[in-house]
């Protein structure tokens, strides 16, 4: 076997592969050895048959497939053992360009990590920006506090704005009940704009136990086209009236609902909560903007084939996802308003920014020679032990290798984000 190996652009090598008479011959012979006992032939015993006679029962190339395997992991690791620069990323490309008794030529096409210089990546200066919490931040996030600890009571009082109403509705569009259109002891908040056009406004005001007819219209772009645009009347009955509750912020509040005694230490301790937010969105951006700087200024394009396998990973995803709620794909594309084609494109240039990132962050790693020890592994397993009040030993117990190799890889991303910081000005 002979072989002449190319090095094309972007990682792609080309070797033609030769195989003469006596090679390919061998080959043919090897394979009808280990395939013989697959034919039935007439007056001969299964597995016994001389490959020429199946030969010319089953055709000339009876033999080939197997012979070509053959042929072919024996050229492709000889080629992977002579040149250690041939790092394949994927299956090699085979075509056959001639292929008789006289032997084999074939074209073996080899995708690797194509070769490239990584951009400057230490002596630059990032900005972070200035993490500021303002005082209206600070009402808002208390607001959400009180509004966890609200209650909701049941009420006598009309249905109002915020009211939780349980009711039972029957829809009917062209006096025809609809299907969906009905419902028992159904739980709505008025204002939460669940249902169409003025349904819940139309409810404002009622008592227990009232009943009306609530006029509506479908929207034109109705997910139902039997229903888009129609008028429908729903017949309605209000089963209970509940209201929320909020609390006071006081000193009672305070001491009876958290672990602090006044009410300015309270405030004090979400601006502290809301200030450490800033800080960790504010460092996360400035880190963000060092792995994309030296992402986006290294010049190289992402092979084809992990750009392909990448976007037929991330698709297929998309899809298990919009079944587990309830929709296709395709359903979901004209929601955002695109073509299949038009979001397939927008995954596969994600796909290509992704596997670019992952090549860059990856050779900026080895560069640097950042590794993980198996100490780090421990002193994180030992962290995360403590967070879940057990021993190391028994937390190590749940542990398998995904987990592993997830931890590995944040503490490896963690190393890479601190040398950028210690090796970059961040003003």
């Amino acid at each position: 076997m002979k072989y002449d190996l190319i090095k094309k652009e972007n990682g792609v090598f080309e070797a033609t592969i030769s195989v003469d008479k006596a090679e390919w011959e061998q080959a043919l012979n090897s394979a009808y050895e280990k395939n013989k006992g697959k034919y039935n032939i007439a007056g001969f015993r299964k597995g016994h048959a001389p490959r020429a006679i199946i030969e010319k029962t089953y055709g000339q190339g009876a033999f080939f497939n197997e012979a070509l395997d053959e042929i072919y992991y024996k050229s492709y690791t000889t080629i992977l053992a002579e040149h250690e620069e041939v790092k394949p990323v994927d299956a090699p490309k085979l075509d056959i360009n001639k292929i008789d008794e006289n032997g084999v030529e074939m074209v073996m096409t080899i995708t690797c990590v194509p070769e490239f210089e990584l951009a400057q990546y230490k002596g630059l200066t990032f900005t972070r920006q200035k993490a500021e919490v303002t005082e209206e931040q600070i009402k808002e996030a208390i607001e959400r506090e009180l509004l966890r600890a609200s209650r909701l009571v049941e009420t006598n009082a009309p249905v109002k704005n915020d009211d939780f109403v349980t009711l039972d509705f029957d829809g009917y569009v062209d006096d025809k009940q609809f299907d969906g259109g009905k419902a028992e002891n159904y739980q709505l908040k008025i204002g939460s704009h669940t249902f169409i056009d003025t349904f819940e406004e139309q409810l404002v005001g009622l008592n227990i136990g009232d009943k009306k007819d609530v006029v509506v219209t479908f929207p034109a772009e109705y997910h139902e086209a039997s229903l888009a645009g129609k008028p429908a009347t729903f017949k309605v009955e209000i089963k209970n009236i509940r209201e929320r509750i909020m609390p006071e912020l006081n000193e009672e509040f305070v001491s009876n609902s958290t672990e602090f005694e006044t009410v300015d230490e309270y405030k004090n301790s979400i601006k502290d909560r809301l200030v450490k937010e800033a800080n960790d969105r504010a460092d996360l951006e400035v880190e963000n903007d060092m792995l994309d700087k030296v992402i986006d200024d290294t010049e190289f394009t992402a092979p084809a084939t992990m750009v392909e396998e990448e976007t037929k990973r991330q698709m297929n995803g998309m899809r298990a996802q919009m079944q587990y709620q309830g929709i296709t794909l395709e359903d979901y594309a004209k929601y955002v308003g695109k073509t299949m084609e038009e979001l397939e494109q927008e995954v596969k240039n994600n796909s290509a920014r992704n596997v670019k990132a992952r090549l860059v962050l990856e050779k900026l790693i080895k560069s640097e020679n950042l590794d993980i020890t198996e100490k780090d592994i421990d002193e994180k397993f030992e962290e995360m032990a403590k967070n879940t009040g057990k021993s190391l030993e028994e937390f190590k117990k749940q542990v398998n290798n995904d987990m592993v190799n997830r931890i590995a890889n944040e503490l490896l991303m963690k190393k890479l984000i601190a040398f950028l910081r210690e090796n970059n000005t961040i003003n």
